[in-house]
């Protein structure tokens, strides 16, 4: 399903092959000319009268000599430490918008639900509105209902802030927050909302407002610490949420005048300042993220990253307002995921606790008439759900760096790379990132340290010139095992690319799916074939992948593939007119084993 590069390095049999290639077609041509270009020329008849099969190996011996030869890579060496930078991180997650749009079943099963699931994050941001009904809670935790199967610890904020005016006072107004973030923690069974925050980026009656008017966010705030105190709910209050870095002076007034009524601080960035190819970005970023953990640390408290993304862009087309980073659907998209990863990896050495990126999907595309909002991991349009690069990259980060982890300090010996590595404290999983800034390939050297990895390591690959695709939205399969002997293992990691090895996996399939049936039903007056089997009982079970063909022996290859759910059921809605099809479905676990 990869689609990208395999394992770095190519078998020499391979390399001799291709180097006999070349020398027969350079001296078949008459010319120097592009390999496509293929034609008889003189060489012709000196190939097939004076080269010998002797001569031919020897020609290939050469060049395989040269393409060895440059085939060595400057060696980096990475030191991993006893120092903890960070005793508990909280994991990689998204600001997720999926609850207001009203999706159909279908989409939260095949689409929304089982991405989450495979990319599993432990964190997440969710916004709340505070003239939210009940009815419209209970469909909201409907939609949120996934995440309680990943254990994903939640961050709410309030949109829609601008409604306190429509309340008696603001003691009224938190009142009826307060009531809805214990509905959804108490009754709905939202038990991980950990955080809350009154206002995104300090909006009150427009963008950013209460940043000239902090005071006023300190009374609501200190309302909201009196209310949650009282009803006794486990919620600790964030401040100040600000965004960009110019307003984070508001989270060091917080933390000099409202300590006492707050539970954790955070802001957001975007990436606006620098180029995706501008490698003093990291050592920047990672010292804004210093300031704001050690600021946080300074109070006890924890710091978090609420949202950051790539570069703003804001345009109207045809009187479409287009909202999404200026990359969005070029070729550089790619390169903007190993930018988000570096921002990633400096708020993971920097002590944040937690991060989300903005957002998980787009918006979808019917939102509203004259808007339009393109900045998640994937499209939301009428018939496309596709994935988009970065999904491969940061969904690496959030399935493998998952909280509660200890984070250690990783010292590279150039500073073109980048790494970052963990171990959670639930399994002792070992995970280590690297990003390699440089324009061509690395071989990095690493030495685990503390970091014993009691198994091989899985190898995971993004390569942003070749990024992984699948049409479902599968994450790219591990491109091979590596083992560290003593404490130490090598590996070339691409071009500004990024390479993740983790302990994070089991070898153990899944049990085969049972009881699987097909029903033919005429649905709306056209045919459907309805499938139906029994539910996997497997504890790491993720989703499940629907298989169809023509005959009775059903191949599982990725042409064959039909769809994805985490249902157990599935209406096949294309077969309409068509000849009779066959299926088979495999269930797949959390670290991509596949049943038979």
């Amino acid at each position: 399903m990869q689609s990208g590069r395999k394992y770095i390095g190519y078998p020499r049999k391979t390399i001799f092959t291709h180097s006999l290639w070349i020398i027969r077609h350079l001296l078949l041509s008459s010319s120097w000319a592009p390999f496509g270009k293929q034609h008889v020329g003189p060489g012709y008849f000196f190939y097939h009268t004076c080269l010998t099969m002797k001569t031919q190996y020897i020609l290939a011996l050469l060049l395989l000599a040269g393409c060895t030869a440059a085939d060595r890579l400057p060696e980096v060496r990475v030191e991993i430490g006893d120092e903890l930078v960070n005793d508990r991180f909280g994991g990689v997650g998204f600001h997720v918008f999926y609850h207001v749009h009203n999706a159909p079943r279908w989409h939260y099963e095949q689409v929304f639900a089982k991405r989450w699931r495979e990319l599993n994050p432990s964190f997440v941001r969710i916004n709340d509105d505070p003239m939210w009904s009940t009815a419209k809670l209970d469909t909201v935790a409907s939609y949120l209902e996934v995440m309680k199967g990943t254990d994903t610890e939640m961050y709410f904020t309030s949109w829609g802030t601008q409604a306190i005016k429509d309340f008696k006072d603001e003691r009224d107004y938190v009142a009826r927050v307060v009531d809805n973030l214990e509905y959804m923690k108490t009754t709905k069974g939202f038990d991980r909302i950990n955080y809350y925050c009154m206002a995104n980026e300090l909006s009150l009656d427009r963008w950013a407002s209460m940043v000239n008017d902090l005071e006023y966010f300190k009374k609501v705030h200190g309302l909201f610490h009196e209310e949650i105190a009282r009803r006794n709910l486990d919620i600790a209050l964030l401040a100040t949420d600000a965004s960009p870095f110019t307003y984070w002076h508001t989270i060091e007034w917080a933390a000099e005048n409202m300590d006492d009524i707050t539970g954790v601080y955070g802001g957001h960035h975007y990436i606006n300042e620098q180029d995706i190819f501008d490698s003093s970005f990291y050592g920047w970023f990672l010292d804004q993220m210093k300031w704001g953990a050690d600021l946080a640390r300074s109070k006890g408290k924890r710091f978090i990253v609420g949202e950051f993304g790539s570069k703003q862009n804001s345009n109207d087309i045809e009187g479409v307002r287009h909202d999404a980073m200026i990359y969005n659907n070029t070729p550089l998209e790619a390169y903007a995921g190993i930018q988000s990863a570096e921002a990633i990896m400096a708020m993971i050495n920097g002590g944040v606790y937690g991060c989300n990126y903005w957002t998980f999907s787009d918006f979808p595309s019917n939102y509203r008439p004259n808007y339009i909002n393109k900045w998640g991991l994937f499209r939301w349009e009428i018939d496309n759900f596709t994935t988009k690069p970065g999904y491969y990259c940061i969904g690496l980060l959030t399935k493998f760096f998952r909280g509660p982890s200890e984070v250690f300090e990783s010292t590279p010996a150039d500073t073109l790379i980048r790494v970052a590595a963990v171990k959670n404290l639930d399994n002792g999983a070992v995970s280590i990132a690297v990003i390699n800034r440089h324009n061509e390939a690395r071989k990095v050297t690493l030495s685990t340290g503390p970091l014993q990895p009691d198994k091989p390591l899985r190898r995971y690959v993004f390569d942003p010139a070749d990024p992984p695709f699948n049409y479902f939205g599968d994450l790219q399969t591990h491109s091979g095992l590596i083992v560290a002997s003593a404490g130490r293992f090598s590996d070339e990691v691409p071009p500004m690319g990024m390479c993740v090895y983790t302990t994070l996996y089991d070898d153990d399939p899944p049990a085969p799916v049972a009881g699987l049936s097909v029903e033919a039903r005429k649905i709306d007056g056209r045919d459907r074939n309805v499938l139906s089997w029994q539910a996997s009982a497997e504890p790491d079970f993720c989703y499940y992948r629907i298989y169809r063909s023509g005959k009775p022996e059903v191949e599982i290859s990725p042409e064959r593939q039909q769809a994805v759910t985490i249902a157990n059921e599935y209406i096949d809605k294309t077969v309409h007119g068509l000849p009779q099809y066959y299926y088979r479905v495999v269930a797949v676990d959390q670290s991509g084993n596949a049943s038979d």
